[in-house]
């Protein structure tokens, strides 16, 4: 198509092409997902700062919610996203334009859907998530708004993949940006001029989500990239099976999160809960640096795969490992070192800042494992190969549920801290393991026809 920007592929002779390609590609990815995950942080801020730990403790409670309606978009988005360059790298034009038109109708789909189903059962689910009392109202007063957004929040998430996927790096991550910056300003207006509490807090998320998804829709508008308006059931079951994986590394936090809520507050109450909720910000936006690396690696991947080039393929993983490797020092020892004066920025009590600087130093530490599980994913899944993805991305809330209610008996909260770190080296291990049993398989289909 055309002003589509394509992968070069590389020879001995253009690795050095590939790794501009590769950072073309992931720099921006990172930075757009940083800026999605500080999106969540400023949200708690504002409210820590002026609601104190019942608001803190609410907005933790729901944000599972919002997690699944944006996690729905993204997964729906890269899915169809890889199908879009698998098809590319074969040189299936007609493909490409199928798989668009059935993205952006399973984006509105999911939107319809959503919205009704969460909206009549969100009491529910909160309550059976824990919350009670003025946090359960406060809790409902964020998600109620939210949700009247659904549209946004779905096309938000699901129309960046799409755009990056056709090389408009820079601009989804403007766009991005852009949202970050009309929720800082709506935050402040909202919350502290005209004390709106947590309606507020979700108001500036639905107005900041909508900015973004309009930017990337203009972009998709273009003539270049005009889909086939043809519903095929083929395009969209791969699109969605494809896009199971992605969904889980979006949303499989929200489930740890969910599950050490319930702990904490269990085993420590209000404070406890309060004080995870500061650590999941942090970690969460730690953890997007390295989630931006397989983000931005997945349409290269995707394009050599469909193109059947698996120097290229192989490239590219090494360069993610690399840059996994890269970040993770630094942004680990910031995090050790800054956790006294973090614990200040959410309006914590006392106890609940003495809470995150020991929840923070037990949840940072195994950063290195969490990247390695997270470029693993994406090159399975980048590469319709979704077994292994599927068994990384969703063993962690499996081995968090198994470790997060029996832990505290023998070591208190610390135990509780302990959960998610013990899944993530665990889930590192074997996605070594797979990985190994995945380049062997290659290496040997590409020598049996030889043979």
């Amino acid at each position: 198509m055309k002003g589509q920007t394509a992968p070069v592929s590389p020879s001995l002779s253009g690795r050095a092409q590939l790794v501009r390609a590769f950072l073309r590609g992931v720099l921006p990815a990172l930075l757009s997902s940083v800026v999605l995950g500080t999106f969540s942080i400023v949200d708690g801020l504002f409210i820590g700062n002026k609601v104190f730990d019942d608001g803190l403790s609410a907005i933790n409670f729901a944000y599972p919610v919002t997690a699944f309606v944006q996690a729905a978009g993204f997964g729906i988005g890269m899915g169809g996203s890889v199908c879009v360059s698998l098809a590319r790298g074969r040189g299936d034009e007609a493909s490409v334009k199928r798989y668009l038109f059935n993205t952006y109708l399973a984006l509105l789909a999911a939107s319809l859907i959503l919205f009704p189903s969460l909206y009549f059962t969100s009491p529910y689910i909160l309550r059976a998530f824990g919350a009670e009392g003025v946090v359960l109202a406060y809790a409902q007063e964020y998600i109620d708004v939210i949700l009247y957004g659904t549209l946004f929040q779905v096309l938000g998430q699901g129309l960046v993949p799409i755009a990056r996927n056709f090389g408009h790096n820079a601009y989804t991550m403007g766009s991005m940006c852009a949202g970050f910056g009309v929720n800082i300003f709506l935050d402040w207006l909202f919350i502290y001029v005209f004390d709106m509490k947590l309606a507020g807090a979700a108001w500036g998320t639905f107005a900041a989500q909508a900015v973004t998804a309009a930017m990337c829709a203009a972009v998709l508008c273009k003539r270049a990239y005009r889909p086939a308006f043809r519903v095929g059931a083929r395009e969209l079951g791969r699109l969605l099976r494809v896009g199971f994986s992605p969904f889980g590394i979006f949303f499989s936090p929200n489930i740890v999160l969910i599950l050490i809520n319930k702990a904490a507050e269990l085993n420590g109450g209000t404070v406890a809960v309060a004080a995870y909720t500061a650590v999941s910000y942090v970690t969460f936006v730690a953890m997007r640096f390295l989630q931006g690396v397989g983000d931005g690696a997945q349409p290269l991947l995707s394009y050599y795969e469909g193109r059947g080039d698996r120097r290229a393929k192989h490239a590219v993983l090494v360069c993610g490992l690399a840059a996994t490797a890269v970040i993770t020092l630094p942004v680990t020892l910031l995090c050790i070192f800054l956790r006294v004066p973090l614990s200040g920025l959410f309006g914590l009590s006392q106890e609940g800042r003495a809470l995150f600087s020991d929840a923070l130093l037990i949840m940072i530490l195994p950063l290195a494992a969490f990247g390695l599980m997270r470029i693993s994913m994406s090159y399975f899944y980048a590469r319709d190969k979704n077994l292994f993805a599927n068994i990384l991305v969703y063993g962690e809330p499996v081995i968090v549920a198994a470790t997060v209610f029996t832990l505290p008996s023998a070591c208190g909260l610390t135990g509780i801290w302990l959960s998610a770190p013990i899944s993530q080296v665990l889930l590192a291990l074997l996605a070594l393991v797979f990985l190994v049993i995945t380049l062997r398989r290659e290496r040997a289909a590409h020598i049996a026809p030889r043979a």
